[in-house]
């Protein structure tokens, strides 16, 4: 339904933020259910076709319940940077409020939030051969290695990547190879004006509670065949070249399908690297938002409850407690 037209003015556009498992999904459809919303995922994986359990996109009658936007429109041997995904953001922002809904971005990827609503600034051009050097690196000594250098160098722009986000961490390092800075410092300098007036809700749960709710899923990931689900996309030509696989779950799911450790290790070591990314994003968040409306959702984690609580907080301005 379109927004209330006995509300005053138009809605600002609302982003519920947290980290993984801490309940986004929910809380966003039950919030677009109160205030006539419309959501835009802003995860850097749901919006690839065929990564679906493992990134627990929402599911197609959640999707029919609530128009979503930006999930499932690129095949996994396709490309994006955070810059075509601002375009298309703002487009939807714009189609979304042309039907006289309110946006609603869900999601945990702070490299998206920061592109919507704080631009770009110029990145240097990255001479090839400084490409060839760090894709060398890359292949000889592994992501991880590579991110632990970043962290050593940039460690504001490390904490906000994925250990496993190869394309992300290796471009940060090209762009430190070309102006010898940190890209932090690049970041620092870019336009930060808004094209829209916003309200960042950010969910948050004690570390026990939330770690409780971590390894839940993942367990309820592999029962729901996220093994089975690796090995489609492997059948069908992906391997871990591919930026998308070696990210979280699947990464650790291949190493169990190449042999390389049992299932129970799969399982546990993709809870610990959960709960690590977890705790990376609540420090991003953290230092990153100041502006933002934190949300402790240990002891009232119902989704309809705190949607009513946003949604006071929206049309009176009264603040969440």
């Amino acid at each position: 339904m379109p927004q209330n037209p006995d509300q005053p003015g138009v809605l600002p556009v609302v982003f519920i933020l947290g980290p993984t498992a801490v309940g986004k999904t929910a809380t966003g459809i039950a919030l677009a259910h109160r205030i006539g919303g419309e959501i835009i995922s802003i995860d850097s994986r749901q919006i690839y076709r065929g990564l679906d359990i493992g990134t627990a996109k929402p599911t197609l009658l959640e999707q029919q319940e609530i128009p979503h936007h930006l999930i499932d429109i690129l095949d996994l041997n396709t490309t994006i940077s955070a810059g075509t995904y601002r375009e298309m953001a703002l487009k939807a922002v714009a189609e979304i409020r042309a039907r006289g809904h309110c946006p609603i971005f869900v999601g945990g990827s702070g490299l998206y939030v920061n592109a919507i609503i704080r631009g770009f600034c110029e990145l240097p051009r990255v001479e090839p051969q400084v490409r060839r050097f760090w894709r060398a690196k890359l292949q000889q000594e592994g992501v991880v290695a590579l991110y632990n250098y970043l962290l050593t160098i940039d460690p504001e722009t490390a904490i906000r990547l994925h250990i496993n986000d190869a394309k992300r961490i290796t471009r940060a390092l090209e762009i430190f190879t070309m102006t010898g800075e940190p890209p932090s410092q690049h970041y620092a300098r870019q336009t930060k004006v808004a094209p829209f007036e916003y309200r960042l809700f950010i969910l948050s749960a004690e570390r026990p509670q939330l770690y409780e709710r971590i390894n839940k899923r993942v367990d309820a990931m592999l029962r729901d065949g996220l093994v089975s689900e690796v090995e489609q996309l492997i059948a069908a030509g992906y391997r871990q070249q591919l930026d998308a696989l070696r990210t979280l779950g699947y990464q650790e799911v291949i190493e169990y399908l190449d042999g390389k450790q049992d299932l129970e290790t799969t399982r546990l070591k993709i809870q610990q690297n959960t709960r690590n990314y977890a705790k990376r994003q609540l420090t991003w968040f953290r230092n990153q938002y100041p502006e933002a409306t934190w949300i402790d959702v240990t002891n009232s984690p119902d989704p309809a409850t705190i949607a009513a609580n946003l949604s006071v907080y929206l049309t009176q301005g009264i603040k969440i407690n």
